[in-house]
């Protein structure tokens, strides 16, 4: 509670040119006396608070003081900032005004080198209140109720204790106790068709630490030959260290996937600007989805 304080006091005095002991007590609900020992404290530490007298009197910083190297570095000031800000892409509660008053205690910073942004392109205002809504399920610890849709199309209505979310391989996901079907689970938002708080958590859970080969399926290496034309999906998508530009203009991907169901729907995105190398199997399950779809545009 004192650092709290003291913190409060020295951003009221970056802040404002003067300020009297009597506002500052005011404000913290203390009394004067200990506003006086609390500026003694920031005296003692270094921090340049002197009195001034008369009807404009009070207590004020020397001019132009910003929290010197001596606590921050630049590089340590703007690694802080840029920190606080990229919150902005999470709407985390109350982050504006902390980054407020530390730009003000840092002094004049250049623009920040960090902006992020983790919404798609176009207006997503659903996907925003979703967002918002398992949020703040997390923060305040509520239960929530969601439809929910598998990897399978399958949807059902799940009863969830949220306890964290993850960003992970340019998705959202939430870790949470569903209670539905009585485990941890790990959720993707994209799939979480509607959300609605029902209730508070009567004891917070924590989520399990993964062991190193608990989620490891066997793998297995594919070799994709792209058309030119596919190059931005290419290294967009693919590490750049797995893709080898053949002389034909065409780029060659060796990669490890675990063989599940997606992986042929995924290499169909690429339409006719993609041809599978390796596996055989691979080229099996493509072959016989194109004969399908063949048979579905037929007429």
């Amino acid at each position: 509670m004192k650092e709290s304080r003291l913190f409060f006091i020295l951003y009221h005095l970056v802040a404002n040119r003067t300020v009297t002991a009597g506002q500052l007590a005011d404000k913290l609900d203390v009394s004067v006396r200990t506003i006086y020992r609390d500026v003694e404290r920031l005296c003692e530490a270094g921090i340049p608070v002197y009195t001034t007298s008369g009807r404009q009197g009070g207590l004020a910083l020397v001019e132009g003081y910003t929290l010197d190297s001596v606590l921050f570095s630049s590089e340590e000031k703007r690694t802080i900032l840029a920190s606080l800000q990229s919150l902005d892409a999470t709407q985390e509660p109350g982050h504006e005004a902390v980054v407020e008053k530390l730009s003000a205690l840092f002094g004049d910073q250049e623009d920040s080198w960090l902006e992020v942004d983790f919404s798609g392109w176009g207006s997503r205002e659903l996907d925003n209140r979703k967002f918002n809504m398992v949020r703040d399920a997390v923060i305040n610890h509520r239960v929530l109720e969601i439809e929910y849709c598998n990897s399978k199309g399958e949807q059902d209505i799940r009863i969830l204790e949220p306890l964290q979310m993850l960003y992970k391989a340019r998705a959202w996901y939430l870790k949470a106790y569903c209670r539905t079907n009585g485990g941890f689970r790990l959720f993707k938002l994209s799939r979480i068709l509607s959300a609605k708080a029902v209730g508070r958590q009567v004891e917070k859970k924590c989520y399990p630490v993964p062991s190193p080969t608990e989620h490891e399926a066997p793998y297995t290496t594919f070799v994709l030959r792209f058309s030119a034309v596919m190059a931005y999906r290419v290294y967009d998508e693919f590490d750049a260290t797995s893709v080898q530009k053949e002389k034909d203009g065409t780029l060659l991907v060796t990669t490890c996937w675990p063989y599940d169901s997606w992986v042929a729907g995924y290499v169909l995105s690429f339409g006719p600007s993609v041809t599978v190398v390796e596996p055989q199997c691979l080229r099996d399950e493509i072959h016989e989805m194109a004969k399908k779809l063949c048979e579905l545009y037929k007429t």
